[in-house]
């Protein structure tokens, strides 16, 4: 009985022993489960309170805002006038909001009457949402330049192209890359807007599409459907004080033998820095591949003035300039590069590849125009000089077969002449909306030598001038312009170019960004009496007769 009893209690002991230990751990399984919760509530709070704290300092932050800086996006810039038809500048409206990375906003320069926002704007705080890259300038470093399309100021101007870096005329490129500049600067700094201090990248271009019958009166008749031209552009504002431009366009030549299709070539078109800021001062200089300032060569027709198809140059030159900046003043520039027409003696028994070529900056010239006022017509005289027309585009290559004078750059023997022909450049430009009067008169001051380029058996002067008419109405609310034009050209038979032209076109824009043209044309060629040669070549007769011509060119630019 007793030992049954010991038994007993030694087996209680042992139960409230295993027992105790039970109970004793799920106490602390229920205690670890109680911390966790805690440990998961706190965490919980204290991301709400974190949440709420970055809401209130948002709020704070748009407070401040609201009193000290307008909600706003820089405005795009205009540039000079091109050759392209323009339309009535407006008031902006519109603002580039490409630039600050985000839809357009509504000007908003009212001010928020709250007193608690007023006190809690010590200090002008910026409107970051404003700002590339949220104000954080040093971004730039990591998000890279900032890149937009050449825009418009303002949403009429989107039925003319010619805000668009690819509308820039051809001659002064350089100057106009500088006024927009100056007119984007100028516009930014009028809404309380700078620049940001890394690079900007504006990309334009344009597409044309050209239709057009030709009726020769002594030749067959050619009908044709063509990619005319396309171009991109690229202009990078380095700096405050450094430009960047390049245009690279596709060559719609065509190769003997080959199809069409397969001249579908892209070159380097103008590549060139400048130095200059029309904000701080009036002098620029320029280095790069370029058209020279010699001549303007303006015009609202599909077809080149004559002038323009003799004498346009292009070289890679030096220029210096002065210019007013403003609508009335002095623009002036000197220039000079290595061409590759020169005087020298030519060597028949050297071949071609080992011709030397100039050592020196043989090329040189200067350019000046004057812009006044005269009651309400704006009145521009302008005067060019230049030292060799040789190495003009229309010198260089004619357009002719082998038959006739190809042009001075087809070897390097035709390259070396017996001595250099200086040109000569007068125009004027008078425009009172809505009419303007274009004028032009470009020549050789003196005659080839007989061996270089000959018309009617004596040396060649050639000349050539463009006379123009235009007047800008609307139709639609389009801006639409109709020109009237004449050209005539003089010793020019051996360069391929007609004695006497008359144009009548037509231009409006359809669509936005676009620009649709009509042309009618009719060309006199010289007589079949006169003959002409270059180079000591064959010499060849004029064809004669006429040519009719009608052209429709659809534009499409950004």
């Amino acid at each position: 009985m007793l030992k049954s009893l010991g038994i007993k209690k030694a087996s209680m002991a042992l139960a409230i022993t295993l027992g105790g230990s039970v109970v004793s751990d799920a106490w602390a399984a229920s205690a670890d489960a109680n911390v966790n919760k805690q440990v998961e509530l706190l965490s919980q709070q204290t991301a709400a309170l974190q949440q709420q704290l970055q809401q209130l300092q948002q709020q704070i932050l748009e407070l401040k805002s609201a009193t000290t800086t307008p909600v706003a996006t820089p405005v795009a810039a205009t540039v000079p006038a091109s050759s392209k038809p323009a339309a009535k500048q407006g008031t902006p409206a519109t603002v580039n909001a490409a630039l600050l990375g985000e839809a357009p906003t509504a000007i908003n320069t009212t001010p928020v009457a709250d007193s608690t926002a007023q006190s809690l704007s010590a200090k002008p705080v910026p409107n970051l949402a404003a700002e590339p890259y949220g104000g954080r300038g040093d971004l730039a470093n990591i998000g890279g330049t900032a890149v937009i399309t050449a825009p418009f100021i303002h949403s009429e101007r989107q039925f003319s192209g010619s805000d668009l870096i690819a509308n820039y005329s051809t001659i002064k490129k350089n100057t106009a890359v500088l006024q927009q500049n100056k007119n984007f600067v100028d516009q930014m700094q009028s809404m309380g807007l700078t620049l940001p201090n890394y690079p900007l990248l504006e990309l334009s271009g344009y597409v044309e599409a050209l239709g057009q019958h030709i009726d020769r009166s002594n030749s067959h008749d050619s009908t044709d459907l063509n990619l005319s031209s396309a171009e991109l552009d690229m202009q990078a504002r380095i700096s405050t004080w450094v430009t960047g431009f390049m245009s690279f366009v596709y060559d719609a030549g065509q190769s003997d033998g080959g199809r069409r299709l397969d001249n579908s070539n892209v070159f380097l078109d103008n590549g060139f820095i400048t130095v200059g800021n029309f904000n701080k001062s009036h002098y620029y200089g320029t280095v790069g591949q370029l058209y020279v300032p010699f001549g303007s060569f303006a015009t609202n027709d599909i077809s080149n003035p004559f002038n323009k198809t003799l004498f346009r140059t292009k070289g890679r030159p030096l220029i210096l300039g002065y210019n007013s900046t403003a609508s009335t003043g002095l623009d002036a520039s000197i220039y000079g590069y290595k061409g590759d027409a020169r005087t020298g003696s030519k060597d028949a028994n050297l071949p071609d590849s080992e011709m030397p070529k100039s050592s020196v900056l043989n090329q040189f010239g200067a350019d000046t125009v004057y812009h006044f006022l005269v009651g309400g017509a704006n009145i521009g005289l302008g005067a060019s000089v230049i030292n060799n027309v040789s190495d003009s585009g229309g010198m260089q290559f004619t357009g002719y077969n082998n038959t006739q004078f190809e042009g001075f750059g087809v070897s390097r023997q035709d390259e070396v002449l017996r001595h250099n022909v200086p040109g000569a450049d007068l125009r004027f430009d008078i425009s009172y909306d809505p009419i303007e009067l274009i004028g032009e008169y470009t020549t050789a001051t003196q005659d080839f030598n007989q061996q270089d380029l000959i018309y009617n058996g004596h040396g060649a002067q050639p000349s050539a001038s463009h006379f123009e008419a235009d007047y800008r109405f609307k139709v639609y609310d389009r801006a639409t312009t109709l020109a009237l034009a004449y050209d005539q050209s003089s010793e020019a038979l051996a360069l391929n170019v007609p004695e006497r032209g008359y144009t009548l076109s037509a231009s409006t824009s359809i669509f936005k960004s676009t620009l649709l043209s009509l042309e009618l044309h009719h060309y006199i060629n010289y007589s079949s009496n006169d003959f002409a040669s270059g180079n000591n070549g064959r010499v060849f007769n004029s064809d004669g007769g006429t040519s009719n011509g009608i052209m429709a060119q659809l534009d499409a630019y950004f």
